[in-house]
């Protein structure tokens, strides 16, 4: 089979590596279409440490080539494959795709039975990209027991940002969301977000005006895309709050909880949402995203070694990454 292999940072090559052989547990994905992530542009230029040979790839889906006789799924159905899977031996007891064991830019994948999703005819392909930014959303919502018609606070516009917020008017609380891209600012109104503010010093004066002067119920930070000094979440939420930090890869994060510690507010480290990979499935597929607002763009296997070389350019230079789905069409 070829793989997408990284020697070295910035040295991204195609190769032969030998066909996997399926054990009676597992299933074999022909994978279709890869993600390119700020994560994988992270493992490409060097920032994210990996050991040489390493295939990167964070996000992907394919077709089951093989599976077991008594397996849920069956050969020819179309599926997500997890980005973090279970692992006793790994330090948190997690392993994630293209970071900590190898990614989904390759030809096959095997994969444990808990660790694929079948995907319905309703949820595209493209849409199936949208998954991880929901499930996070749903495990904030989950873990900061959000309730009907609490004003919650968002840092950071980009993609995750967006979701997170339609997320949130879907289960009956009011998004606040603050950025200083007008860009985002714009895309998330036209998303159906009502409150939209630039992350400034007015800021804690609009949530003031939108809460009625009573500070918003809680807050997420968003760590990746958002250079804001994190600790500014603290003066506006209420005492007893809380307050999430999430980043889909590890990143070091210097927050002062001096403020928090005086106000009692409980704050949440977010950084994998397996748990509510299904869930997010289920809300594509019932139409309670509006990703209309999102560009997507797909391009040839090919492709991939020049696109992260051009990604990964800006990222060294300290640049936002553009904010549209780039999707990697990997060839039967």
């Amino acid at each position: 089979m070829k793989v997408w292999q990284l020697t070295y940072p910035h040295n991204l090559q195609h190769v032969t590596a030998p066909d996997l052989k399926r054990s009676e547990d597992q299933i074999k994905i022909k994978v279709t279409k890869a993600l390119l992530t700020e994560s994988d542009v992270a493992v490409y230029s060097g920032s994210v440490k990996v050991k040489p040979h390493f295939i990167p790839g964070r996000f992907a889906i394919g077709q089951v080539t093989e599976a077991g006789a008594d397996s849920f799924v069956k050969k020819g159905e179309r599926v997500y494959l997890a980005g973090t899977t279970e692992d006793e031996c790994a330090p948190d007891g997690l392993r994630v795709a293209g970071e900590t064991t190898d990614g989904f830019y390759r030809d096959f994948v095997l994969a444990g039975i808990d660790d694929v999703y079948p995907l319905p005819p309703s949820v595209t392909d493209e849409a199936a990209f949208l998954i991880d930014a929901i499930a996070l959303a749903e495990h904030v919502v989950d873990e900061m027991n959000i309730d009907v018609g609490q004003h919650i606070l968002v840092l950071g516009g980009g993609l995750y940002g967006n979701i997170l917020c339609q997320i949130l008017i879907y289960h009956r609380a009011v998004p606040i969301l603050a950025d200083n891209n007008p860009e985002r600012l714009a895309r998330a109104k036209r998303s159906g977000i009502y409150y939209t503010f630039p992350n400034d010093d007015t800021l804690k004066a609009r949530v003031l005006e939108v809460t009625g002067g009573k500070l918003a119920d809680g807050a997420v930070y968003l760590a990746f895309a958002n250079r804001c000094e994190p600790s500014i979440t603290f003066p506006l939420v209420k005492r007893d709050s809380h307050v999430a930090f999430c980043s889909v890869t590890s990143k070091p994060l210097h927050v002062n909880l001096e403020y928090a510690m005086k106000n009692n507010v409980t704050v949440k480290g977010i950084t994998e949402s397996r748990e509510f990979v299904s869930t997010a499935i289920n809300l594509l597929a019932n139409k309670a995203v509006n990703f209309s607002e999102f560009t997507f763009r797909s391009y040839r296997e090919e492709e991939l070694s020049s696109l992260m070389e051009k990604y990964s350019a800006l990222y060294e230079s300290n640049a936002y990454l553009p904010e549209q789905f780039d999707i990697i069409k990997f060839i039967f």
